[in-house]
C-alpha cells in the first residue's frame, strides 16, 4: 500500500519523545500510515505520492487549542480591534474611522479588545465619548478580557437601560455618582447588549466561522475546544457546525462545550446526534468568576489594592454546584472558568461532590485558566484527575513587565505565585494548552514563547517571572497537541504523530530545538495538513 503524502524532515517531533529525530511521516487517506526514523521512505512512495521534503524545518502534530471562542474569535478578526488604543478618546476615534470606511451604514457597530488597563489613566470609559461620534447608531465594544461591554446611549435605549434599571444578579451596570449608567456593563450585564448586537443569521455565522478557520489553517491549528457560553447563551450554533461538517466545510476539528447550566439532557442528545470525526460535543462549560485585573476573580485573600474586596460573586454558584454532579452523572466532562484561587477551590469542591456522589468515571473535568491556586489544592487536582487548561500568553498581556498589573492588584508575594504551570503539571501529570482567543491572538507561538521564557515583550523580568514555573519546549509542544487531545478523551485518535491517528500535521519554518528561545515568538507555519489534506502552504 502506497502513501498519498510523505513528509520528510530532519526534525520530526512526534509529541511522544522529548527530542526530535530525522525521519518521515507517511499519510494514507486521512490517517497516518507510518512514522519512521531515517530517510528511506521508498517502500511507501508510489507514482502518485506527493513528497514534501522540509530539511531542518520542524514537523509536528497539528496544534489543538484547548480553549478558544470560535465565533467570538471570528468576529474579532472581522470588526475593529482596539487593542492598540492608549486612551478612551483614541479608542472611540478608531471606531469612527473604521465605521467611516465600512460600506454598511446601518445596524449595530461592533468592536473588540479595548483594555483600560493599557490606557494612560486606567479608568473605565463612558458612553459620552461614543455618543459624540454615534448619537443615533448603537455601539457595542467588547472588553479585551471578554468580561464586559462598552456601549453608547443609543444602545442603552434599545436595551431599556436607564437610571431606574435595577442592578441585576451576576452582573454589574457601572453607574456615575448620580446613579446614571455610564455605558460599561460587566459580566452577565454585558449580555443585555450582546443579545442584540450578536444576533446573527446562520449564513452570517458561517461567514464568521470561515474567517476563523482561514486564520487557523495558517497557524497550524487543526483542532479546537470551543468554549461556547457567553452572557446571553451559547455563542455559536451546533446546528450550523453540523451543517458545515455535513457539507465538508470544516478545516478544524471542533469540540464544542455548551452551557453547563443549560439543558443537559439536550447536550447528551446532541453528543450522540452530532458525533463525527470533525465535530464532537464532549464538554459543558461555565464561569465561576471573572478576571483578576478587574477584581472580578474570586480570591481567598483581599486584593492588595482594595482591602476588604475578595471579588464579587457574579455567577450563579449555587446552580453551578448542582449542575456539575448532574453533568458528571451523564458522562459529560465539565470545564470551569476559574482565575482566582477561591474559584479554583469551588471548582474542586464541586468535582469532589460529583465523584463522591456518583463515583469516578471517564470524565476528564478541566479547570480553565488557573491563574492563582492555593498550595493546599494542588493535591486535590491530582486526586480528582482534573485537567489544568492554561493559556500562557495571559501572563504577559502588558507590553512591559513594569506595567504588569498583577503585583499591584495581588501584592508581590501572591503575584509571584500566579500562572503556576510547572506546579500544575507536577500535580496533574498533563496540561492542556490553548489561547483563549480572542482575548489574545491564537498564534501558538505566543503561548509557546511565554510558557518557555515567562517574560514580557521587553524580555523582563530577567530570567523570567517565577522561573521555577517554566516549562520546557518539548513539554509545551506535547501539551499543545497530546495534552489537549487527552483532555478530550481523543488521545487514541490525535495529538501525536503515530500510526493510525488522524493526519493532522503542522510544519514550522525552523528547527525549534536548535534556535534561541527569543526566536520562538517569531516562528511561522509553512504547511498545514488536516484530515490528510494540505489545507495551507506558505
Amino acid at each position: 500500500m502506497k502513501a498519498n503524502l510523505i513528509i520528510k524532515s530532519n526534525c520530526i517531533f512526534d509529541s511522544i519523545s522529548d527530542d526530535p529525530f530525522e525521519g518521515f511521516v507517511a499519510v494514507k487517506g486521512n490517517r497516518i500510515m507510518a512514522v519512521e526514523k531515517g530517510s528511506d521512505f521508498s517502500k511507501y512512495a508510489g507514482d502518485d505520492t506527493i513528497i514534501k521534503e522540509f530539511g531542518d524545518n520542524t514537523v509536528m502534530a497539528g496544534f489543538h487549542d484547548s480553549h478558544t471562542h470560535l465565533l467570538m474569535g471570528g468576529l474579532f478578526k472581522t470588526y475593529v480591534n482596539l487593542a492598540k488604543a492608549k486612551s478612551e478618546e483614541e479608542a472611540a476615534l478608531m471606531v469612527k474611522e473604521a465605521v467611516d470606511k465600512d460600506p454598511v451604514k446601518e445596524g449595530w457597530i461592533r468592536g473588540f479588545s479595548w483594555y483600560h488597563v493599557f490606557w494612560d489613566n486606567r479608568q473605565l470609559p463612558t458612553c459620552a465619548s461614543l455618543d459624540k461620534y454615534f448619537p443615533d447608531r448603537p455601539v457595542c465594544l467588547i472588553h479585551a478580557e471578554v468580561h464586559g461591554a462598552w456601549v453608547n446611549s443609543a444602545a442603552m435605549k434599545i436595551m431599556g437601560i436607564d437610571k431606574n434599571t435595577p442592578d441585576m444578579e451576576n452582573g454589574l451596570i457601572i453607574r456615575d455618582e448620580d446613579g446614571n449608567p455610564t455605558g460599561v456593563l460587566l459580566e452577565a450585564a454585558a449580555g443585555l447588549a450582546t443579545k442584540y448586537a450578536f444576533d446573527f443569521t446562520p449564513e452570517e455565522e458561517k461567514a464568521v466561522i470561515h474567517s476563523f478557520m482561514d486564520a487557523a489553517k495558517k497557524l497550524g491549528i487543526t483542532s479546537i475546544n470551543d468554549v461556547q457560553p457567553y452572557y446571553h447563551g451559547n455563542m455559536g450554533s451546533i446546528e450550523v457546525y453540523h451543517q458545515m461538517d455535513t457539507d465538508n466545510e470544516l478545516t478544524i476539528r471542533i469540540h464544542a462545550a455548551p452551557d453547563l447550566t443549560g439543558d443537559l439532557d439536550a447536550v447528551v442528545e446532541g453528543r450522540e446526534k452530532y458525533s463525527s470525526e470533525k465535530l464532537r460535543i464532549d464538554h459543558v462549560k461555565q464561569f465561576l468568576d471573572g478576571v483578576i485585573t478587574t477584581h472580578t476573580a474570586l480570591v481567598l485573600d483581599d486584593y492588595a489594592d482594595e482591602p476588604g474586596n475578595k471579588g464579587e460573586e457574579l455567577c450563579d454558584l449555587d446552580s453551578i454546584s448542582k449542575a456539575v454532579p448532574e453533568a458528571h452523572k451523564r458522562g459529560l466532562s465539565v470545564k470551569l472558568h476559574a482565575c482566582g484561587d477561591r474559584s479554583a477551590r469551588y471548582a474542586l469542591d464541586y468535582i469532589e461532590t460529583a465523584i463522591n456522589k456518583y463515583g469516578k468515571n471517564e470524565c476528564r473535568h478541566a479547570i480553565e485558566h488557573l491563574e492563582l491556586v492555593d498550595d493546599a489544592d494542588f493535591d486535590r487536582i491530582r486526586e480528582f484527575g482534573v485537567i489544568p487548561s492554561v493559556q500562557p500568553e495571559h501572563l504577559a498581556l502588558t507590553q512591559t513587565f513594569a506595567a504588569n498589573p498583577y503585583p499591584e492588584v495581588l501584592g508581590k508575594k501572591r503575584a509571584d505565585k500566579t500562572f503556576p504551570y510547572r506546579s500544575l503539571y507536577k500535580a496533574a501529570g498533563v496540561l492542556a494548552i490553548g489561547s483563549d482567543c480572542p482575548v489574545v491572538d491564537n498564534h501558538p507561538f505566543l503561548e509557546i514563547y511565554r510558557a518557555v521564557t515567562r517574560v514580557h515583550n521587553d524580555h523582563m523580568p530577567e530570567g523570567g517571572w517565577a522561573p521555577s514555573e517554566k516549562l520546557t519546549l518539548s513539554e509545551v509542544l506535547r501539551f499543545y497537541t497530546y495534552g489537549s487531545a487527552y483532555g478530550c478523551l481523543r488521545e487514541d485518535e490525535m495529538g501525536t504523530l503515530s500510526e493510525g491517528k488522524f493526519a493532522d500535521i503542522a510544519v514550522i519554518d525552523k528547527d525549534l530545538f536548535s534556535i534561541p528561545e527569543d526566536e520562538l515568538i517569531n516562528r511561522e507555519v509553512i504547511m498545514t495538513v488536516m484530515d490528510g489534506n494540505i489545507i495551507y502552504e506558505a
